[in-house]
Formats: C-alpha cells, sequence, structure tokens
C-alpha cells in the first residue's frame, strides 16, 4: 500500500509540474497551443480531473491501513504481570496445582541467568490450619 501511494504521489507531482511548463509556455513565452497538444484548459481539466482520482485513492489507501492496523479495544486475556527478582524473571508454579490458602514452601530454583523458578509447595492445607468450616 505504500508503494502504491509513492507511486500515485510522485504521478501526481510530475502532472503538476507538466501543467506548470505548459502555463509557462502558453502565456509567458507566447509558444501557442500547437506545441503542447492540447489546450490549456483541457491540460487544466485534466490536471483537476488525476488530482481528484489521486486523492480519492489515497483517502481509500489510508482507511484501508488505518482499519488493518487498529487495536482492540479490549484484550482478549489479560497478561499477567511479570515479576522480578534481582534483575531475573520469576516463574511461578504451584503444587498442588490451583491450591489456595494455607502455609507454603517456598524454593527458588536459578534456571539461568535470566529466570528463576518459584517452587510453591502447600505444606499445610486452609482446612487444617483453621480446623472445617461451616
Amino acid at each position: 500500500m505504500l508503494t502504491a501511494s509513492k507511486i500515485f504521489f510522485l504521478l501526481t507531482l510530475l502532472y503538476s509540474l507538466w501543467i506548470v511548463v505548459v502555463i509557462i509556455g502558453v502565456y509567458f513565452l507566447r509558444l501557442g497551443n500547437r506545441w503542447a497538444v492540447l489546450t490549456t484548459e483541457q491540460w487544466m481539466l485534466s490536471a483537476i480531473f488525476l488530482i481528484s482520482i489521486a486523492i480519492g485513492l489515497e483517502v481509500v489507501l489510508l482507511i484501508r491501513y488505518a482499519l488493518s492496523h487498529r487495536k482492540p479495544l479490549e484484550p482478549d486475556e489479560p497478561k499477567k504481570q511479570k515479576q522480578y527478582i534481582q534483575g531475573k524473571q520469576v516463574h511461578n508454579f504451584t503444587l498442588p496445582l490451583n491450591a489456595k490458602g494455607g502455609i507454603f514452601s517456598k524454593t527458588y530454583i536459578l534456571i539461568d541467568e535470566d529466570r528463576v523458578l518459584n517452587l510453591r509447595c502447600q505444606m499445610i492445607p486452609p482446612n487444617e490450619l483453621w480446623g472445617q468450616q461451616q
């Protein structure tokens, strides 16, 4: 799309320069209309027509570009915030899976220079800690 936009702009610019040359030749150098094939009015009308088409195509390409690069208003899944300890990214893993509450042991295991594994193991479940809830 960007290439087409550049080509349209270049053609419009060259055509506009040609119209300036025709106007200078006819009115200032008094060469007449025969050397430019068409009359000055015909060249002006064709320039207006060409520039109108170029502007219309530019608007269509701009709208198409804007619609194709539009960001969604609401993301599908919220991204989790990355945690860092001492400049290393922390990856959390809990045993048993999705356990909530109770007392956990935490063990940090160095994966590589940039990442650490936080292994959380549930030592005492919440129902043993607080008794049976009714």
